[in-house]
């Protein structure tokens, strides 16, 4: 294959949002080829051309780095989404991302932090002396690193997401090197079923803290994602774009 091939890497690639993610970078012609990096793959689908699958614990240096020996190449895109709740499913009826006690086990706050912000420097130590000139990262943070609630350890970990995403973007910036972040919204993933399994007390909660009153979906933040990570956001560095149907802005009067 070419190396004029644009290839990208995206950690947590499998399913939800990082899926979201490798099918608009190549939708959008934003990458030629996507390289997925995530601890459970997901089954081939049928006519995903350009898509390969590893498997690889980001939060593992030594996985990473046998992870990126297959690649041969230099990428020019890396997308650090994977994150969530480290509860491998079906282990526990709550994960530790439903959990809210300030005053939880050191051990859970740790994983949280290690998948949701360490593994972001884990993958980019290894990624990025060698990313090319001119290249584009974007991190997955959420709007739980920017506004205070009950996440305690992941909206401490995003909110250093949040923080090493502009240190980084100021580093790299000599080398042309462009870093942002987006920070979804509210989502019904694994998360919103635990906290909210009835559907209607859910739609509830949107109607009642969403200004534009609708939740967000996977392809909504892989939109913003494959823009940051294209020709088109050229002079876009160190910015933090929330996806959020205007929830960060406070909730809105009279609801």
């Amino acid at each position: 294959m070419s190396n004029d091939n644009r290839l990208a890497v995206v950690t947590g690639g499998s399913t939800g949002i990082g899926l979201a993610i490798v099918h608009a970078l190549l939708d959008q012609d934003v990458a030629d080829e996507v390289v997925v990096w995530d601890l459970r793959p997901a089954p081939d689908e049928p006519g995903l051309a350009g898509i390969t699958q590893i498997a690889c614990d980001v939060t593992d240096e030594d996985s990473v780095r046998a992870a990126y020996a297959t690649l041969g190449r230099r990428p020019q895109i890396l997308v650090n989404n994977a994150g969530g709740d480290p509860t491998p499913p079906g282990q526990r009826e709550r994960g530790l991302l439903a959990e809210a006690d300030p005053f939880g086990p050191v051990d859970e706050f740790r994983q949280m932090v290690d998948l949701n912000f360490v593994s972001c420097h884990v993958v980019t130590r290894v990624v990025g002396p060698d990313l090319a000139d001119g290249a584009a990262i974007c991190n997955t943070a959420s709007i739980a690193g920017q506004l205070a609630g009950s996440l305690f350890a992941y909206g401490a970990a995003k909110a250093a997401v949040i923080h090493w995403t502009k240190s980084m973007a100021l580093h790299l910036a000599a080398r042309g090197i462009r870093v942002n972040a987006v920070a979804p919204g509210i989502i019904r993933t694994r998360l919103w079923e635990e906290m909210a399994p009835e559907k209607a007390a859910y739609d509830e909660i949107i109607e009642r803290v969403m200004p534009l009153g609708a939740d967000q979906s996977p392809a909504d933040i892989a939109d913003a994602v494959a823009y940051l990570c294209s020709e088109r956001a050229a002079q876009v560095t160190g910015q933090v774009i929330a996806i959020d149907g205007g929830m960060t802005l406070g909730r809105p009067p009279g609801r």
